[in-house]
């Protein structure tokens, strides 16, 4: 009888202590996740705002290109040329 109760005195004892174990790192393991996902808001912040520097950077570029190439075309094909620095008068 003495025995027995020794056994479950033992395995109470070891059952309480894994429980316990198991709260702390259950604990510990929630505080990662929360950690994570701060981490993981603070980076889609960031992400968005670089995602919006890239579309305006893009529009500014094809904006410039879509000029060069108007006057590329109005210089090659129409022959449109700036002038010269110097203005020439016409006498009347």
């Amino acid at each position: 009888m003495l025995r027995f109760i020794r056994t479950t005195w033992l395995v109470n004892t070891l059952l309480i202590i894994a429980t316990v174990v198991l709260s702390l790192l259950t604990v510990n393991w929630h505080h990662q996740m929360f950690q994570l996902y701060e981490i993981e808001l603070q980076v889609k912040k960031e992400n968005q705002s670089i995602t919006a520097i890239n579309r305006q950077l893009l529009m500014e570029h094809s904006e410039v290109l879509s000029g060069m190439a108007i006057v590329e075309k109005s210089q090659e094909l129409l022959g449109m040329h700036s002038p010269d620095k110097k203005i020439k008068t016409l006498s009347l």
